[in-house]
């Protein structure tokens, strides 16, 4: 038997892209939307479990933290829109 070992990269070495196709599949009839939640990480949680209850997406398919010095760049043909919501304080 032979033993293989395996390097975890660190999560900074994994493009956030790759990580967003991980869980999903291209359908050829529907556009794909990128779901980008800004926040504290307690925050974040919150929203995404929130979604998760009503059915929105599992929190798995989501990417872990992005990294901080990445900035957000639309694609050709992309456009984005905001929303701010106030979540109270724990």
């Amino acid at each position: 038997m032979q033993i293989q070992s395996f390097v975890a990269l660190s999560e900074s070495a994994i493009a956030p892209e790759a990580s967003l196709q991980l869980y999903s599949v291209s359908k050829p009839d529907r556009e794909p939307v990128k779901i980008l939640i800004i926040g504290s990480q307690a925050a974040v949680n919150t929203i995404i479990h929130s979604l998760h209850y009503h059915n929105f997406a599992e929190p798995f398919e989501w990417t872990q933290f992005l990294p901080k010095d990445r900035p957000i760049q639309p694609q050709p043909g992309e456009s984005m829109r905001a929303l701010i919501k106030y979540l109270p304080q724990p």
